[in-house]
């Protein structure tokens, strides 16, 4: 019983770790359409606006006397004219006069990834140039209108230059390429050229991160679109110290180099927030299937991230669409007369895809989100897309998958299902032990764990099957919902792995055929092993056990709205545990019978007959509930001494002594009771 109580811990330790990742309803859009480009500034200016701040002078090196800016100057905006360059079999970049940057990403179906996605940045685009102070506060006048960038034509067909220019004082070009066949990654560099006759001083450079939507999903009340929004970055210096309070390192994980914050750690909506970092590696934005990743070519000192959560163009009260966008800006300073300052960068626009991300060498692969069980996840994730492979399919590849971990633990569950047998076996003898010692808990303890030792019987073992599959459970869990992979991927039904297997929505509520069929065979994987139940057991413990017989039903519950993928996980282990018990219980160990013979030393002579023929669930319960042995025939004598003796708690004198609980419970005892000596002794009778 303790094996099951540890149990249904641990599986609600689970639920619970799961729930936690995000509870939120995730409204029903069209993440995978083209929305159109608008800017949210509506003073003309084209930059996203930051909170009020009152402007403040900023000087210009050159100058010997300060000179005011107009830090909310308002600035124009030109016609936006956007082109389409740089293409590879992975993905078009479509890119804007808007500083230069990157106005949408289009992603082809290509090797994992098996939809077309266009990753469109609203606002700002992908790279998006401004200047600031240290206070957040921008300086307007370096560029008067954002989309006077000019494009410089190339010869090669791989490379694109913007250039912006204003004479006598400020050059910025802004250049990408790429090699033919480098996946989603672009190499990106910034040039910025003093033309004055003096120095010039801009404090920091800042680079937009771009943004990212939800993406739709059906209605699932434990995860939700909205959790996988994300801004993070990657801090390559020194781990904060513990315990510091300071407002840089406020929300830090204490001794922690590297962070991710969720959006609903983001404070209120359109408001930006900020962190500054000692070192800063790499920066990113994404949601569940894909990302954004500018990671600069050495690593950026004092560098700051900024954050905000907001809503695409198209949102409607009814149909919102939210979405998260970052900032990364770091010291840029004094730049003398006639000289250049280079920025370069690699931009990783992209799915979500592990193996993809873990050849990019910076740890880029953490951005996957697989939680506590990172160690169990990520490994899975490089043998889930090696079985693909070889199988050309992902669900057959997560089927092979199971299989492959349930084989690796067979010895392990093998044990414990002959364990649960041996304890099936000696249900006899322990109901005497617990019968004589029933007034003295310590004594009854120090009898059983002697008892276990002498048979050779290890109680706990039923339970090390559960404690292991748990954090596999929850590696494949996390693994499963972030694998981009997945994302449009079918198998048999599904029209999507990453989704539910809906095969009908009435009313908004989709029909699932995964989840029932996983119920199923758990429930008759419950049937091939089930509790034991005597009247010595407590009143908690048959509760406990009640339970039990509804945790399919939980389990249709809880995973009716998850992926398909992880359904088909859970289906396909369900069924390879069916099969292991058949085999345990039918072809045990040499030697098994032998062990269970010298449990019960009686009768030795019937126990050896080749006739003996198999129990039923119920008669061994019933033998067990009236302390007979639980092989060979029924002894006539002892069941009746048995009953006689078990009868006497539950005389008339007693149940009067006993309180209105205690005495109905004691009648349902006396009911059981009576019912197994009917049945043993109508048995009896049909044996003579």
């Amino acid at each position: 019983m303790k094996n099951y109580v540890i149990g249904i811990g641990l599986l609600v330790l689970a639920f619970y770790l799961i729930w936690e990742q995000g509870t939120q309803i995730p409204p029903m859009v069209d993440g995978n359409s083209t929305a159109p480009f608008s800017d949210s500034n509506e003073t003309g200016s084209g930059r996203a606006s930051l909170p009020a701040l009152n402007p403040s002078p900023i000087q210009e090196a050159n100058q010997s006397t300060a000179v005011p800016i107009a830090v909310n100057e308002p600035l124009s905006l030109g016609e936006e004219r956007l082109i389409e360059r740089l293409e590879n079999p992975y993905s078009t970049p479509v890119f804007s006069n808007h500083t230069g940057a990157l106005r949408e990403v289009r992603l082809h179906r290509r090797d994992r990834l098996s939809k077309d996605y266009n990753m469109t940045y609203e606002g700002e685009p992908l790279l998006a140039l401004s200047f600031e102070d240290e206070g957040g506060r921008e300086y307007k006048r370096v560029l008067p209108d954002l989309r006077a960038f000019r494009l410089v034509e190339q010869t090669d067909p791989m490379k694109v230059l913007y250039r912006w220019e204003r004479a006598g004082e400020l050059r910025i070009e802004r250049e990408y390429s790429r090699e033919t066949n480098s996946s989603y990654v672009i190499h990106h560099e910034t040039r910025i050229t003093n033309l004055k006759s003096g120095p010039l001083f801009y404090e920091r450079m800042k680079f937009h991160l771009g943004s990212a939507y939800q993406i739709p999903r059906l209605y699932n009340p434990f995860d939700s679109s909205e959790t996988y929004l994300n801004v993070g970055y990657y801090n390559a210096g020194t781990p904060l110290p513990e315990g510091c309070s300071c407002a840089d390192c406020s929300g830090r994980i204490d001794g922690e180099a590297e962070e991710f914050f969720q959006y609903n750690e983001m404070g209120v909506a359109g408001q930006w927030e900020s962190r500054t970092l000692s070192q800063a590696r790499w920066a990113c934005v994404n949601n569940q299937f894909f990302i954004n990743i500018v990671r600069p070519q050495k690593d950026l000192p004092s560098a700051r991230i900024s954050w905000r959560i907001n809503k695409r163009s198209d949102s409607t009260p009814e149909n919102e669409v939210k979405g998260v966008e970052g900032t990364l800006s770091f010291p840029l300073g004094r730049l003398e007369q006639g000289e250049t300052r280079s920025f370069s960068f690699q931009v990783y626009a992209g799915p979500k895809d592990y193996v993809g991300l873990s050849e990019l060498r910076h740890d880029q692969k953490k951005v996957m989100q697989f939680g506590v069980f990172w160690w169990i996840s990520e490994p899975l994730s490089w043998l889930l897309n090696k079985l693909h492979s070889f199988l050309g399919n992902y669900g057959m590849a997560i089927i092979a998958l199971t299989i492959l971990l349930k084989l690796l633990l067979w010895p392990l569950t093998a044990k414990a299902t002959r364990s649960q047998k041996k304890m099936q076996a000696l249900q006899g003898p322990m109901a005497k032990l617990k019968e004589e010692f029933k007034d003295k808990p310590d004594k009854l303890n120090q009898e059983m764990m002697k008892f276990y030792k002498e048979k050779g019987v290890n109680p706990f073992a039923g339970c090390w099957p559960i404690l292991i599959q748990i954090p596999i459970f929850l590696g494949m869990f996390w693994m499963l919902r972030s694998a981009a992979e997945l994302y449009g991927q079918g198998f048999l039904w599904a029209h999507d792995l990453s989704e539910q297997d809906s095969i009908s929505v009435q009313q908004g509520f989709s029909l699932n055929l995964l989840p029932i069929l996983m119920v199923a065979t758990q429930w008759f994987q419950m049937k091939l092993n089930p509790m034991q139940m005597g009247p010595e057991m407590s009143e908690a413990q048959r509760i406990n056990a009640k339970m039990m017989r509804f945790m399919p039903f939980m389990f249709l519950i809880f995973l009716y709205f998850f992926s398909s993928a992880l359904v088909l996980y859970w289906t396909v282990q369900n069924l390879m545990t069916i099969l292991q018990t058949l085999i345990t219980k039918r072809a045990p160990l040499p030697g098994e019978e032998e062990e269970a013979g010298k449990a019960e030393p009686d009768s030795e002579q019937e126990e050896e007959r080749p006739d003996r023929k198999e129990l039923s669930d119920e008669e061994r319960r019933y033998r067990n509930l009236l302390g007979l042995r639980a092989k060979g025939p029924i002894d006539g004598t002892v069941l009746e001494k048995n009953y006689k003796e078990k009868l006497q708690n539950y005389t008339s004198a007693r149940l009067d002594s006993m309180s209105t609980g205690k005495r109905e419970q004691a009648l349902e005892k006396k009911e059981r009771l009576e019912k197994a000596y009917e049945y043993l002794r109508s048995s009896l009778d049909k044996e003579t």
